[in-house]
């Protein structure tokens, strides 16, 4: 696989990358998530995000098709009262297309996230997981995440 940095010519190809890992989303938590169409509004907010200088993201491609990507970003905060320093790499979206899937693509490009990482210094890379996404938490354990934090919630009257 080939692992490139989208720029913002490919706003509409990662709009559309999102779809697969969207819609697992959708389907578990539809009080959340809508369902989403890749229409002129969505490309321009991805084309918003990859102009960001913090955001990268990183499109995998075999013979041509796209078959994962990544969507990082890259934050610095000085050490407070509170905490020390961070610098670190989030991963806020991820997916490798249905038709890629259980091929170690996923792997190769988490892999290039890692590179990433440590080409800016960073010895961390944090990701959220929704509960349900049992696959996606299989897949980011097989990487090396271990579980650090907890979030909850309460529906309420």
């Amino acid at each position: 696989m080939n692992i490139r940095r989208a720029t913002v010519e490919d706003a509409a190809l990662v709009a559309s990358l999102n779809l697969a890992v969207h819609e697992v989303h959708v389907a578990a938590r539809p009080d959340r998530f809508k369902p989403l169409v890749v229409t002129d509004e969505f490309v321009a907010l991805v084309r918003e995000r990859l102009e960001d200088e913090n955001t990268y993201v990183f499109i995998g491609e075999v013979d041509g098709a796209p078959a994962a990507y990544a969507l990082v970003m890259h934050y610095e905060r000085p050490e407070d009262a509170f905490s020390y320093g961070i610098n670190l790499v989030y991963v806020d979206a991820m997916s490798v297309n249905p038709e890629f899937r259980s091929r170690g693509y996923g792997e190769q490009i988490m892999n290039h996230v890692f590179d990433f990482a440590r080409s800016v210094g960073c010895h961390r890379v944090t990701l959220n997981v929704w509960a349900f996404n049992e696959r996606a938490i299989a897949f980011y354990e097989r990487c090396g995440f271990k579980h650090f934090e907890h979030r909850m919630e309460a529906f309420i009257d």
